[in-house]
Formats: C-alpha cells, sequence, structure tokens
C-alpha cells in the first residue's frame, strides 16, 4: 500500500519559489511513484488550483510559521495510518515540530504520539560560528528523522551528508535569441532601454537576505564607468523590507529601472532573462537559486558571491570574492560582505566578451535529477 506523505511548506499554488519546489516535487512523487506515496501539501500563500493532480490543504492562522491545524491535516489525510511529513520551509521555521519545544502542549502531545516520519528538505544558505551549525538549528535538526540538503556546502555545515538540488525545466528555460527578447521588452515599455544599453537584471524576493542596495549600487558604479546601464528587477512586494520606489529615488536611477511583480509565465521569465546582458545574484547566501540557474540555462550569465550553495550553481569564475563577513539574527548566522566595484569588474568582464558560463549544469535539470530524487525517497521506505 502506498504511504501517506505530505509536504509541507509554501503552497503549490503559490508563486513563491519554495511554493515551485512543492508543487515540483508532489507532481512528480504522484506521476513516478504512486506504487511509493500517496501525496497531499500542506501549504502556505495559496489556495489551492483544480489544475495540481494531488489533494492540497491550505494553512490557517499561522503564526511565527506554528501551523496548529497539523493535527487535523495529517488525521484527514492519513487516517490513523503512518504518515512522512516532508517539510520544505528553513529549518529555522520548524523547531515547533519537536515536541519538546512546541508552545502548544495539545499540538506537543500529539507529536509524541501520532506515527508521524518526520524528513527535511530545507534551504540552509549561510554558515553558523566556527563553520557549523549554530545551537538552535542544531536542536531543530535533531527532531527530524531524515535531512536532505540542498547543496555540497550545506551538507558540510550541518553534518549531514545527503544533499540533493532542486531542478528546473530546460525544456523552457533554454537560450533564446537575445536581440529578439530585447525588442519584446523595449516594446513593452521599457523606456530608454536600446540594443546598446547595459542591461542588468535582478530577480529576487524583497527581503531581508536579497542585498538590492548592492545591485543598484553595481548600476551606479556601471553609470559612472561610461555604459548605459539600465536595470530590470523583479520581485514579489514592491515595499516590503525594501522600498523599491524610494530605493531607486535615493540612488538617483529614475528613468533606468523597471519593477516588475507580474506573475509572468516561465517562458516569459525565459525571454526576459536572455533580454539581459547579464543577472545579479545578490542574495546574501543561496540555498539554491532558482533565478540563478534560471538565467544561465537562458543564456544569460550571473554574477553571484562567492558563498553558500549558489556558488556551487553560478561557478568559481564569476563569483565575487566577500572582503568581509558579519552574523546576524537569532540563529547567528554568517553573511558576506562585497566591495561594490569588484562586482562591477566582474560586469565589465562579460561585456567585453571574456569567457562566461550560459550553459547550466546538467545536474539541475530535473530529467537528469529526478531519478537521485526518487532512489532518496525509496530508501526512506526500508
Amino acid at each position: 500500500m502506498p504511504k501517506p506523505l505530505l509536504i509541507l511548506g509554501d503552497s503549490p499554488s503559490c508563486s513563491s519559489g519554495l511554493g515551485r519546489i512543492v508543487r515540483d516535487l508532489a507532481i512528480r512523487i504522484h506521476d513516478y511513484m504512486p506504487d511509493a506515496f500517496r501525496v497531499a501539501t500542506l501549504g502556505y500563500g495559496g489556495a489551492g488550483s483544480i489544475d495540481l493532480p494531488f489533494q492540497q490543504y491550505s494553512i490557517q492562522g499561522m503564526k511565527d510559521f506554528l501551523v496548529p491545524d497539523l493535527p487535523i491535516v495529517v488525521e484527514d489525510f492519513a487516517r490513523g495510518e503512518e504518515c512522512v511529513l516532508l517539510c520544505c520551509w528553513d529549518v529555522s521555521r520548524l523547531l515547533w515540530l519537536t515536541p519538546e519545544a512546541c508552545p502548544l502542549p495539545a499540538l506537543a502531545q500529539w507529536l509524541k504520539a501520532y506515527p508521524l516520519r518526520k524528513w527535511v528538505y530545507g534551504a540552509l544558505d549561510a554558515e553558523g560560528p566556527d563553520r557549523g551549525l549554530s545551537y538552535l538549528l542544531s536542536q531543530s535538526y535533531k527532531g527530524f528523522d531524515r535531512v536532505l540538503n540542498y547543496s555540497s556546502f550545506s551538507s558540510k555545515v550541518t553534518g549531514y551528508p545527503d544533499h540533493l538540488p532542486h531542478g528546473i525545466d530546460t525544456k523552457v528555460f533554454y537560450p533564446r535569441d537575445k536581440k529578439e527578447a530585447r525588442q519584446k521588452l523595449i516594446e513593452s515599455g521599457f523606456k530608454g532601454l536600446t540594443h546598446k544599453s547595459l542591461l542588468v537584471g535582478i530577480v529576487a524576493t524583497n527581503q531581508s537576505r536579497k542585498d538590492y542596495a548592492l545591485g543598484i549600487q553595481t548600476v551606479m558604479e556601471l553609470i559612472s564607468r561610461g555604459y548605459d546601464a539600465r536595470l530590470w528587477i523583479h520581485t514579489d512586494h514592491l515595499n516590503r523590507f525594501w522600498d523599491f520606489p524610494a530605493l531607486v529615488t535615493d540612488y538617483k536611477l529614475q528613468g533606468r529601472v523597471v519593477i516588475t511583480t507580474n506573475n509572468f509565465t516561465d517562458e516569459q521569465m525565459s525571454s526576459m532573462y536572455a533580454a539581459c546582458d547579464v543577472t545579479l545574484g545578490i542574495g546574501a547566501g543561496e540555498g539554491f537559486g532558482y533565478p540563478l540557474a534560471e538565467s544561465i540555462a537562458s543564456g544569460t550569465p550571473v554574477v553571484h558571491g562567492r558563498y553558500a550553495g549558489g556558488d556551487e550553481v553560478v561557478g568559481t569564475w564569476m563569483t565575487v570574492e566577500p572582503i568581509a563577513y558579519r552574523y546576524e539574527g537569532p540563529y547567528c548566522m554568517k553573511r558576506p560582505v562585497f566591495d561594490v566595484r569588484d562586482w562591477a569588474d566582474k560586469v565589465c568582464l562579460i561585456v567585453r566578451g571574456y569567457r562566461i558560463q550560459t550553459v547550466l549544469d546538467e545536474r539541475f535539470d530535473w530529467d537528469n535529477l529526478w531519478p537521485k530524487w526518487e532512489c532518496w525517497l525509496r530508501k526512506g521506505l526500508k
């Protein structure tokens, strides 16, 4: 009999990267492993979709990523059977799954009593002190029966050896004609953009770990070097951690920046990546980084910091060495500090035609990656 497998994370119907991971995994498990698992999702940030071929539950009343309705959902889905809970959130959000740390007595008691296997596929994008896990994160990891890391970087930090990236569909993200893609962007209303402009792209959520100031300062540095530099930003919110209209005004880049928050199709996104001369991975660390892989697969090189899992996607030649590090937050995570001139130098090398990576490593293509995922999932049933 197939074992119930409930994937906890962002909703598969929402536009976030974590939602996309949940959707990709759930579809493939449903399609390719019906003998092993009966799959459902429990997700935040989306209402669900009739187009998805599996049961979808929505998280209600969540606070600080604690999900009080987990027992109701598991018992409705699994009907008392042993259930695998595959968590696709950062482990920093999941300490409450350890009964001793759970602040809700009834939920803690249920976690002790119910036959629940807890697996986690969590993004780890930074080291703690001494290149290992901080105390709180280590306690959270200990609450899981199986751990799968995004990257070899993550596995070295956590001490758990298993690691697999999540993939992209290279039937959709593939190199396109740059001139044609650029013309589409010009016709869409990007004023001032020409085929001779140096177009820089940034695709990232509006959150504290994305260093948009670094990206904008890189564009300013390129302008100071005589380039007609323009910037396309694609994000989820105009005003959350960063206030983008204010940020553009503060740096006096009005008329050179277009910001989109649309729910573009993957085909549209691939074309927009292809219209750029370069994209910037401005995260202060990446577990994997969909935009990095998508940009390279679409034929556009990426500049990224030489740190964490994103380094494994981009390749060493196109990464920038940090000049310093700092630690932040309750989990004491190590974050890189960069000199914006080093980022501009890398972009200039690309413009001058130096050797660049514009072919995505086949490790990140779902067609090549899925057999390894299936192997890892089946091992958990033994």
